[in-house]
């Protein structure tokens, strides 16, 4: 089939970065942990700003939480695929695919340009025309000013980015970039190209040089009126005010300008590379830093914020109820809860073990993976199991308020991190049924290992935000939680009102991560049973099924106790059932999972059958001797 105007190019192969299966773990891991901080420290302004009521007044910080806002989505518009292709080294991306990436990181940049000529207007007017500035640049003039930047930046490209996917296409499909950019796509076109290039380029250089020139003719403006004030004071205050953002100008412009100042040579693309990283990656995570450093009313900001929610919180601690039961009952849980949580650490320790010991086994993706979901199980059984067992001995329930946050973190933080490696080990069942030439290289050790660290990393992350601002809010009491842990549902109702948009923001992410990594192992696993279906083998069939019957029985077990948990209607039992659905896929499952892994799994059988004989072997010599 044919694309555009007589393609019969369907995709393009992202090059990206030629390095080493090392140099691309440590790219791998660098990358995540910049995007990572990019989105953070990007959100803490926008909640910054939104909460502060003077800030959210004044036009320079509704102009700074959209242009935090535009860093997000810009880092979002390269990284992501970038992670992927770093993780997986083929880098095929779809004709359509691409041309949207095109579309977007062109247009999240031109919106920049915007932001940053309306942020130097801002500071024109505030400084050259302090008088007549509150109603020059009134909040409704202010919104208005940030539409046009939006709407313009998005506009702007549409033509050119539909004539350029329109050119012809004919092969080679090989993009040398890590990201679908016009250089190395217009290289790609066969020719005639026609006024295509020269149209992109005029839109693209008039932009530039258009809020460039405005820029900087509005700091002129503003440095000879600051140089002509009497007060030396006021002149500093006014230059450390623009500072912040003629540095984040100077970086934008500095690297984009450096982009087409390089000479073409065989260095050319590398040189372009780093300098596209730079100003889509590097910059973005700068920023905020850049603007907070130095900003007094920023720091205040965050300062009051947190001032002024431990202020209202006059509850120091909570009281867990825990289970509502006799002494004697009591003792008995307390008796059945040691022995799963020394059983569920033995079980998971001995798995880890295991694969460490055998060479076979610790080369494997997928057993790789199971040693780091067994670790994982015995951490997330510590968040909760000990307090439950120390509360059952002595019934007074105490738990301090930042004992009780941490507790809520880490169980939440384990838990988002076992749905990521639930959707990893779906996806290495998924190449390794649905592409097994492939399987090798897609998932060597290096990619395995990397793919572990973005699950650890994005799960530890993921909650810290959500878990700060519900801990912000007001408790000015009760303080009696009727759970054996603390869990957010009842934290959000001892809040005093109004507790806003915390508790719709928390819900959001846990049902986006529930849902999202749920329907990719469901589609991971749809299309491995198709693969199954058609096998021709009876026997490779019957053995395909058995690999993925474990896995998929640990799939069931957590996300079916935990939309239980959510299914359940309120009322009078509601809280019993929460902490016995809450103990099931805290305590219960963890002892579970090692069983089902291993009862089925001939190659951790023989594995533990080699290191007993290695163990007895040993322990014969030493007694000869």
């Amino acid at each position: 089939m044919e694309v555009g105007n007589g393609t019969m190019v369907q995709e393009f192969i992202l090059l990206g970065f030629r390095v080493g299966q090392h140099g691309r773990l440590l790219l791998l891991v660098f990358f995540v942990a910049v995007y990572a901080l990019t989105l953070a420290e990007n959100f803490i302004i926008i909640i910054i700003v939104v909460l502060d009521s003077h800030l959210a007044r004044l036009p320079m910080y509704i102009l700074l939480s959209n242009f935090s806002w535009l860093e997000m989505c810009y880092v979002s518009a390269t990284v992501p695929r970038m992670l992927f292709d770093l993780s997986f080294p083929y880098g095929v991306i779809s004709f359509h695919a691409c041309f949207l990436q095109f579309y977007i990181f062109f247009s999240l940049g031109n919106t920049e340009c915007f932001f940053l000529s309306a942020m130097a207007l801002d500071r024109y007017l505030a400084i050259c025309h302090p008088l007549r500035y509150p109603t020059m640049m009134s909040q409704e003039a202010c919104y208005k000013l940030v539409a046009a930047c939006w709407i313009l930046g998005f506009l702007w490209y549409s033509a050119p980015v539909v004539f350029i996917s329109r050119l012809c296409f004919c092969g080679p499909n090989t993009i040398d970039h890590f990201v679908c950019d016009p250089g190395p796509i217009f290289a790609l076109a066969c020719p005639p190209l026609g006024y295509v290039p020269l149209l992109f380029n005029i839109f693209v250089s008039s932009v530039v040089l258009a809020t460039f020139l405005f820029i900087v003719v509005s700091y002129a403006f503003v440095s000879v009126a600051l140089v002509k004030r009497s007060s030396r004071s006021g002149c500093m205050k006014g230059f450390s005010t623009v500072s912040s953002h003629l540095a984040v100008v100077t970086l934008f412009y500095g690297s984009v300008v450096a982009m087409y100042v390089g000479p073409n040579g065989e260095d050319h693309a590398e040189t372009t590379k780093v300098v596209t990283l730079f100003y889509s990656a590097v910059t973005p995570l700068l920023n905020p830093l850049i603007y907070c450093l130095r900003n007094d009313q920023v720091k205040e900001a965050l300062a009051k914020c947190f001032q002024r929610k431990r202020r209202k919180t006059m509850v120091q601690e909570f009281i867990l109820l825990g289970f509502s039961v006799e002494q004697q009952g009591r003792m008995l849980l307390y008796a059945l809860f040691t022995a799963i949580y020394t059983l569920t650490l033995a079980e998971n320790f001995i798995i880890i073990m295991i694969v460490i010991q055998d060479s076979r086994l610790a080369r494997l993706p997928m057993y790789i993976l199971l040693a780091n979901f067994s670790c994982l199980e015995m951490c997330y059984v510590t968040a909760t199991v000990p307090r439950m067992l120390f509360d059952l001995s002595f019934t007074h329930g105490i738990i301090s308020f930042d004992a009780c946050f941490i507790q809520f973190y880490v169980f939440f933080s384990l838990g988002c991190t076992e749905c990521f490696f639930l959707s990893a080990m779906a996806l290495d069942r998924y190449l390794a049924i649905c592409h097994p030439l492939q399987y090798p290289k897609i998932m060597s050790q290096d990619s395995c290992y990397a793919l572990v660290a973005v699950c650890w990393s994005f799960g530890i992350l993921l909650y810290v935000v959500p878990v700060i601002l519900i801990s912000r809010l007001s408790f000015c009491g009760p303080n009696i939680i009727d759970h054996f842990l603390c869990d957010p549902g009842p934290i959000l109702a001892l809040a005093c009102p109004p507790i806003g948009y915390v508790g719709f923001l928390f819900h959001v992410i846990v049902s986006s991560v529930l849902l999202a990594t749920f329907l990719f192992i469901v589609v991971s696993y749809g299309f491995v049973g198709v693969t199954l279906v058609k096998a021709s083998s009876q026997s490779g069939r019957g053995k395909g099924f058995s690999t993925v019957s474990s896995h998929l029985a640990v799939v069931t077990l957590f996300y079916g106790s935990v939309t239980a948990m959510y299914a359940v209607p309120n009322g009078e039992s509601h809280a019993t059932v929460t902490k016995v659905v809450t103990l099931f896929y805290s305590s219960v499952t963890p002892l579970l999972n090692p069983l089902i892994y291993c009862l089925r799994n001939d190659q951790v059988k023989e594995a533990l059958g080699r290191l007993r004989r290695r163990k007895v072997s040993l322990l014969r010599r030493s007694m000869k001797i």
